[in-house]
């Protein structure tokens, strides 16, 4: 492991362990994770899922990737040696900036479990440059600044994908960067996220306040855009679209080059909507379909056994509802598909409650991923038996075989494993090693429950990382 580090310090900085910084060392450390997870096999299946949203809340990757390596303790024992703490290392990494909460990570949570689980699953996101922002208090009062993570350096590999993505008024090129998502098994999926060319990080003026119409420079800067106004609104929809048309233009050119047959789509792939907002994913699929030859009907009912839908919460404001004028201002191409499939459910049920289109003109997105995926989720059994018992009962009591619940977890290995070495060393003299793949085998150390040796040893652990933490807040902030 140490020819390895001096060999791309050497490179890269002309240093060595001895004389790099800890920073020059991060960056070693990056390219060594890079370069070796390029030599993992990519998770190859019959049929793949496409997991789109528009967040992932991905984390700082440099821990998860070395434990996933295999080569965390050997990297940590070297670094030691030269008296480097892998741990004020890690600090050094910006987190990077492509989600915000709950629905993000658990975007990032299931790519690293897909991963693990020998699936085969990409995830289809939006490159923002600063994120949603970054949060100081200045005279106790909240002050935002943008969030830059991107370095020369980073974890994005650039690739050779381009798509045209066509708005009303202009068509912008998508160009596509990967992120490698490494599983505990060491194979490999892959985040696609896209961005556009012409970037203008110079829009960004005070704080976050930008430009909002300036669409063809400021289309990737920041996650939700403020929709207090029109112009936010409408942001949002051209960032929405451009997500799901180059990820839908991606899906079907690799189908092609594989000589898939597009009727069939729904058994070459799955698409997985992560709340309302990639919701367009279905139009969008329908018109490329259609332009392929096949017929309205026909694409409804290949697009309804491709997509299932994830709701995250009950709040009104989180189900999107926008105005059809949107729509026409911003990608007429879907207007007609919106009609054709809001004329397809009246007849179908007959019952405004479940239209697509509301009395007011507004486009409810989430009536859309009902009406045409085969899977609706909650993401907690209470929170999934309130859909079905009170807020969409009237889809449920249509249907019933839709409804299911997923309820969130975490990815273990990379808080464990990483945080309480202590604590993995106990498991795995008394439980043996097989949690770090399964967790559920982590109740089998309920069988130590009157053993006073292991007891003993767990009250020390708890004690000494007490002690390590308070040590740390008193060095980080007095």
């Amino acid at each position: 492991m140490e020819a390895k580090i001096n060999k791309i310090l050497k490179e890269e900085f002309n240093k060595t362990l001895e004389t790099a910084s800890d920073y020059e060392i991060y960056e070693c450390l990056l390219l060594l994770c890079k370069k070796e997870m390029r030599t993992k096999p990519l998770i190859e299946g019959d049929r793949k899922l496409y997991y789109f949203s528009m967040e992932f809340l991905i984390g700082k990757l440099l821990s998860n990737n070395l434990i996933n390596l295999g080569i965390y303790q050997d990297v940590k024992e070297t670094l030691k040696k030269y008296n480097k703490d892998l741990a004020l290392i890690e600090e050094l990494e910006v987190e990077p900036s492509l989600g915000n909460g709950g629905l993000g990570r658990l975007a990032a949570c299931f790519l690293d479990s897909i991963a693990s689980l020998d699936l085969c699953g990409d995830g289809i996101g939006l490159n923002y440059h600063y994120g949603l922002f970054k949060q100081k208090f200045e005279d106790f009062k909240q002050e935002e600044y943008p969030n830059k993570w991107i370095d020369d350096i980073s974890w994005l590999e650039k690739q050779k994908n381009t798509y045209e993505v066509e708005f009303k008024d202009f068509t912008l090129k998508s160009i596509m960067y990967d992120i490698d998502i490494l599983g505990n098994n060491q194979k490999r999926n892959k985040l696609h996220l896209f961005d556009i060319e012409d970037i203008n990080e110079d829009l960004v003026k005070d704080n976050i306040n930008f430009d909002q119409t300036k669409i063809k420079e400021n289309l990737t800067l920041f996650l939700y855009p403020d929709d207090s106004t029109k112009e936010g609104n409408l942001l949002r929809i051209y960032q929405q679209y451009f997500m799901v048309s180059s990820g839908a233009q991606y899906i079907i050119e690799n189908l092609k080059k594989e000589n898939k047959d597009l009727s069939k789509l729904n058994e070459h792939i799955t698409i997985q909507i992560n709340d309302t907002h990639p919701s367009m994913i279905i139009l969008e699929l329908i018109r490329l379909l259609e332009k392929e030859g096949i017929s309205f009907e026909q694409a409804i009912e290949i697009v309804t056994k491709t997509c299932a839908y994830t709701n995250h919460t009950i709040l009104a404001e989180a189900l999107e509802k926008w105005p059809i004028e949107y729509f026409k201002e911003v990608v007429p191409n879907l207007v007609d598909i919106i009609y054709r499939l809001n004329d397809y459910v009246n007849k179908k049920f007959n019952n405004p409650e479940i239209s697509i289109i509301d009395d007011q003109g507004r486009v409810h997105m989430a009536y859309i991923d009902m009406h045409f995926s085969y899977s609706i989720n909650g993401v907690a059994k209470i929170h999934t038996d309130i859909l079905k018992n009170e807020e969409l009962n009237h889809f449920y009591k249509i249907y019933p075989e839709k409804f299911n619940n997923k309820t969130n977890g975490i990815t273990f290995r990379r808080w464990l494993l990483n945080i309480n070495p202590e604590l993995v060393n106990l498991l795995d003299r008394t439980i043996g090693e097989g949690y770090k793949k399964d967790a559920m085998l982590l109740e089998n150390f309920l069988n130590f429950y009157n053993d006073e040796e292991a007891l003993k040893e767990l009250l020390e652990i708890k004690e000494y990382k007490k002690v390590e933490l308070s040590k740390y807040l008193l060095r980080q902030q007095n």
